[in-house]
């Protein structure tokens, strides 16, 4: 069975101009003298319309062969605002881009092939003009030429209009020519096919081979309910791609239908416009201008903003990390996951074990569990227990408990061995609650049971089993982090919320989390972990009861979308976060992580296996440009096989023995020349090296698990800045501290 396969035949010289020619002069030769045809005026005149009509059709296809051609070496640049970006109820915009199908796979075959490798250089001149502009920079000379080489414009009116005003300025007789000088800011004509490119490496072609196809890419909104995995190296684009969704979830509105009762008592049914969900952003790093994106398209679409920031301790929002739960247990996991596993497994059990306790104990105090108050009775669990027993005296209704406590404190005698860890004060209470319970005037209470035994222990052999665990407490508790890891809900005077992801869902607010882990590490992983943890929990009360339990006069199976993006997702991995990725869809949590490699996954986790796992829980990958094979497989495995084909030529010389001439000493052979199309390999749609060559800003998709595309991301027009005094002097002290944006596109241009 044959298989036709038609070739595309891009990659040859543009012989249509030259076609177009021949038929614009046989038309002008038609019309000018119609005589020289031999046909009637009328006919010449037809046969003219004809070969006006075949020039004009081979004209248009030599541009589009030329422009194939010039998209392989160098693509026109696109730029937005977030003002511009296009945000819809059902669809979420990827980018500018097409579908990758076989035909782009043959393309970049074909591009790489010994024939094709010169139409994907750039030409001679390129390299040239690269030279004069060193040549120029250096010894100051033809600096007219190296500015017209460098320039994106042959004629560039902004260079022009500034080299003007310079001499305006020099001689003020010239100031009418001012005007002239603004208008010539517009003027830019005629492309300079040797301008220097962008700084974006990689391989232009990439996105050459479709770019004559490119159009806005949207992918479907609820399949982000499957997660997407964002990959790439530094500095390739990954934060311009997080600023864009970031800025299309805080954008993205839904309508309502609600029903209420009027003044004058009749029912009243209305639609109304609201945010869609909770944006939240976790930034291990602190990135400034993600921060100022964040807080920019909060405040333009006016949703509510809460900024939480370890390294900003004087505008950030308060945080109690273990202090909402749904199970009391829940704090003292989340306060002693970041303890080491592994041989330390038994103190991080025997620390969960005293932190429960703690925290059970501090829910019938009424006091709200949080990291300073477990440090404080992690270092000395009697006075636990003695507030304890004072309200088990308050409970009970005990007349005049504190001359019955101060007797047995003054008379008593015998203490067990059991219980020599003990103070007087606290044998005392012991003794007490004893009396009441044999009399059964008090009922078991484990609580105070699990508090006794705690205390009983040896404080040297405490203190052992603790040994790891309150370090890490006192970095959660030292310095500026205390009052904001650990606030005081009674504290008045202080003038910075305490938010709390409840209510930050019920707004649909837009929260931006950064940890500072620069600074320090161990406080940034242990935060983002309980918040992590935080949401799990969120989102198993929304599975169940809805966002607004509790809440009178709401619906309470409400379940609200949020949009969680994680940079440096790979900061943050850990056993709280997968629950979050297979199990909290259902309540709306619909993630993006962003990371550099798989390897940074299976590091955190310390597990192969586990990383993989984690991996397959994202039905969206978005992959730019990465270093590894391995990170670049976890994209090319989920493709498909093709064929890849090429044009086979064979030639031979075979005797002609029907020819036969005695009188000839020479042989007579025939020849034979023939070319097809034949199946040259067979290769994923996408390989690995293609990934790898990626330029940056530009990425391949898989879309919901089967569509694959190539896209690549807008460059940014700055808004005008809405920042506050107090996130701009944030913000300028981040980018000092850290620089991690990938404004790339700024960065001066490579001239090799």
């Amino acid at each position: 069975m044959t298989v036709e396969y038609r070739m595309d035949g891009q990659l040859r010289p543009i012989t249509e101009y030259k076609a177009a020619l021949i038929s614009s002069l046989g038309t002008y030769a038609l019309v000018a003298v119609p005589s020289l045809a031999g046909l009637p005026i009328s006919l010449s005149y037809t046969l003219a319309v004809a070969t006006a009509a075949m020039a004009g059709t081979q004209i248009v296809n030599g541009r589009k062969l030329k422009r194939y051609q010039k998209n392989l070496t160098r693509l026109e640049a696109f730029a937005m605002t977030t003002e511009e970006l296009p945000v819809s109820e059902t669809e979420f915009y990827l980018g500018k881009g097409f579908d990758w199908t076989q035909v782009h796979a043959q393309r970049a075959y074909e591009c790489q092939k010994q024939n094709g490798r010169k139409y994907i250089k750039q030409p001679p001149l390129y390299y040239k003009a690269r030279e004069l502009e060193r040549y120029a920079a250096k010894t100051g000379k033809l600096r007219l030429i190296a500015d017209l080489t460098s320039s994106g414009k042959i004629i560039n009116g902004k260079k022009i209009a500034k080299r003007l005003n310079r001499i305006i300025e020099k001689r003020p007789a010239l100031k009418p020519l001012a005007t002239i000088s603004n208008k010539l800011n517009y003027i830019n004509l005629i492309d300079n096919p040797y301008a220097p490119l962008p700084p974006v490496g990689g391989e232009p072609y990439l996105h050459g081979v479709g770019a004559s196809e490119e159009k806005d890419m949207f992918m479907e909104l609820g399949g982000r309910n499957g997660h997407t995995l964002v990959m790439g190296t530094t500095r390739v684009g990954k934060t311009r791609a997080a600023e864009l969704f970031i800025s299309a979830d805080i954008a993205r509105v839904v309508k309502r239908k609600i029903t209420y009762r009027g003044y004058d008592g009749s029912i009243v049914k209305k639609v109304v416009s609201e945010p869609e969900a909770m944006v939240a952003v976790l930034d291990p790093k602190g990135d400034a201008d993600l921060l100022a994106r964040c807080y920019s398209e909060a405040k333009r679409h006016g949703r509510e903003f809460i900024l939480f920031h370890l390294g900003a301790p004087d505008v950030t929002a308060r945080y109690n990390g273990i202090g909402h739960f749904s199970q009391i247990s829940e704090c003292a996991t989340r306060s002693t996951n970041p303890l080491g596993g592994g041989s330390d497994n038994a103190f991080k059990e025997f620390a969960w074990r005293f932190s429960n306790v703690i925290c059970t104990a501090l829910c019938r105090l009424r006091k709200r569990p949080s990291y300073d108050l477990i440090r404080k009775y992690i270092m000395d669990m009697e006075v636990l227990y003695l507030e304890y027993c004072k309200m088990l005296m308050v409970e009970l209704e005990i007349e005049n408990w504190q001359e019955l406590h101060e007797d047995l404190k003054q008379t008593m005698k015998g203490i067990p061995a059991s219980l020599k860890a003990m103070s007087r004060e606290s044998l005392a209470f012991y003794m007490l609650i004893k009396e009441q319970q044999e009399a059964g005037k008090m009922k078991d209470d484990p609580v105070y049971e699990a508090v006794l035994n705690a205390v009983r222990y040896d404080p040297s052999y405490f203190s052992k089993i603790t040994a790891s665990y309150l370090p890490f407490l006192e970095k959660l508790c030292s310095g500026d982090n205390l009052k904001v890891l650990s606030p005081n809900y009674d504290d008045l005077d202080d003038p910075r919320p305490v938010f709390d992801w409840t209510q930050a869902a019920r707004k649909r607010a837009v929260v931006y989390c950064g940890f500072d882990a620069m600074t320090n590490r161990d406080v940034a992983s242990a935060c983002s972990n309980a918040m992590l943890s935080d949401l799990l929990s969120l989102s198993g009360k929304i599975y169940k009861s809805g966002i607004n339990y509790g809440v009178d006069g709401c619906l309470s199976t409400e379940k609200p979308v949020c949009y969680l993006h994680l940079d440096e997702a790979n900061e943050m991995v850990g056993e709280e976060f997968m629950p979050i990725l297979n199990k909290a869809g259902g309540s709306g949590m619909r993630v993006t992580a962003y990371t550099q490699s798989r390897q940074d996954l299976t590091v955190k986790l310390n597990d192969r296996a586990k990383a993989e796992v984690l991996e397959s829980n994202f039905n969206t990958l978005i992959m730019f440009r990465v270093k590894t094979e391995d990170t670049a497989k976890l994209f090319t495995d989920q493709l498909p096989e093709v064929d890849l084909y090429d044009t086979k030529i064979q030639n031979g010389v075979t005797p002609d023995s029907g020819i036969v001439d005695d009188g000839l000493d020479t042989k007579v052979f025939s020849t034979r020349v023939s070319d097809s199309v034949g199946t040259a390999k067979t290769q994923k749609l996408i390989t690995p090296d293609q990934i790898i060559a990626l330029p940056k800003g530009q990425a391949f998709c898989i879309v919901e698990g089967s569509r694959v595309i190539k896209v690549r991301f807008p460059l940014p027009k700055e808004s005008a800045s809405t920042l506050p005094p107090d996130i701009e002097s944030l913000c300028s002290a981040m980018r000092v501290k850290y620089n991690s944006y990938d404004g790339w596109w700024n960065e001066p241009s490579s001239t090799h």
